[in-house]
C-alpha cells in the first residue's frame, strides 16, 4: 500500500521530467522538425500524465497540500516553461533580426505562456484555499489545455505540412496566455460514471468520441478538437454570461490535494 501511495506523486515527477525533455529536445535540435515535433510530443505526455496523478490520488485516498505544491510546480515547467521555449524557438527568437526592439518584444511575448501560466496556477492554489465548492467548469482555461493548444498546433502542422505555419503562433500565444487568465468558463473533464445525469453522459460520450478520433486520426485531430472546445466553450459563455466560477473547477483536470 505504501508503494501505491507513492504512485501519484512519481506520475508528477515523470510530468515534470517530460516537460524537461521538451526543452532538452529544443535545446539539441532547435527549430528542426525533429525538435519541434519531439518537444510537442513530449508536452502533451506531460498533459496525459498530469490528468492522470489527480484521479489516481482520489481512487486511493492519498490527497494533500504536498501534492498541491509539487502539482503546481511540475504545471509551470511542462504547461509554462516548456511552451514558452517552443515558441520562442519556433518562432519568436527570429524577431531579433529586425531590431533590438523586436527582439525585446518576440522575447515577451514568448514568455506569457509561462507568466501567465504562473499566474493561472497562483490564482488556483489561493481560491482553493478560500472556497470549499466544486463545479463542473473551469474558470479560465487550465494551464495544461493552453500547453496543449501550442502542441497540438506544432503537431498538426507538421503532419499536414512538413513544417510549422508561424503565422500562426503569435494568435496562437496571445489567444491562449490570455484565456488562461480570463473569467471564461470551459466545460471540465467529466465523471467516469453513468449516475451523474444526462449532461455528465453527454460530456463523457463526447470525450470517448475524441478519444477515438485522435487514435484514428492521431496528431490531425489533436488541434481541431482544441480549437472546437475553445470555441464551444467562448460561444457558451457570451450566450450565458455567468457569474465567473471558482479556479477549484480545475480539480477536474488535476487534483492539487494529494500526498
Amino acid at each position: 500500500m505504501n508503494r501505491l501511495a507513492r504512485l501519484p506523486n512519481l506520475i508528477t515527477f515523470l510530468n515534470v521530467v517530460f516537460g524537461f525533455a521538451a526543452v532538452a529536445s529544443l535545446i539539441r535540435y532547435g527549430a528542426t522538425p525533429m525538435g519541434a515535433g519531439r518537444a510537442a510530443w513530449f508536452i502533451i505526455i506531460a498533459a496525459l500524465l498530469d490528468a492522470m496523478d489527480g484521479k489516481l490520488a482520489r481512487a486511493i485516498g492519498r490527497q494533500s497540500e504536498f501534492g498541491k505544491e509539487l502539482d503546481s510546480l511540475s504545471d509551470a515547467v511542462s504547461f509554462g516553461l516548456a511552451p514558452s521555449v517552443l515558441l520562442y524557438t519556433l518562432e519568436f527568437a527570429n524577431w531579433s533580426e529586425r531590431g533590438d526592439l523586436f527582439g525585446l518584444a518576440g522575447f515577451l511575448l514568448a514568455a506569457m505562456p509561462l507568466t501567465f501560466g504562473c499566474y493561472r496556477l497562483a490564482r488556483f492554489n489561493v481560491e482553493t484555499a478560500v472556497a470549499d465548492k466544486k463545479s463542473a467548469h473551469f474558470a479560465g482555461l487550465p494551464i495544461p489545455a493552453a500547453a496543449g493548444m501550442v502542441a497540438s498546433y506544432v503537431l498538426f502542422c507538421l503532419d499536414l505540412l512538413g513544417e510549422v505555419w508561424d503565422k500562426g503562433l503569435l494568435p496562437l500565444t496571445l489567444l491562449a496566455s490570455f484565456l488562461m487568465v480570463s473569467r471564461v468558463r470551459f466545460e471540465g473533464m467529466p465523471y467516469f460514471s453513468l449516475r451523474q445525469g444526462s449532461r455528465n453522459l453527454a460530456r463523457l460520450t463526447l470525450l470517448v468520441l475524441l478519444l477515438g478520433s485522435i487514435l484514428f486520426l492521431q496528431s490531425k485531430a489533436l488541434f481541431p478538437a482544441a480549437m472546437i472546445y475553445v470555441g464551444y466553450s467562448l460561444v457558451q459563455h457570451l450566450r450565458r454570461h455567468p457569474t465567473p466560477a471558482l479556479d477549484e473547477d480545475e480539480e477536474e483536470w488535476t487534483d492539487h490535494t494529494r500526498y
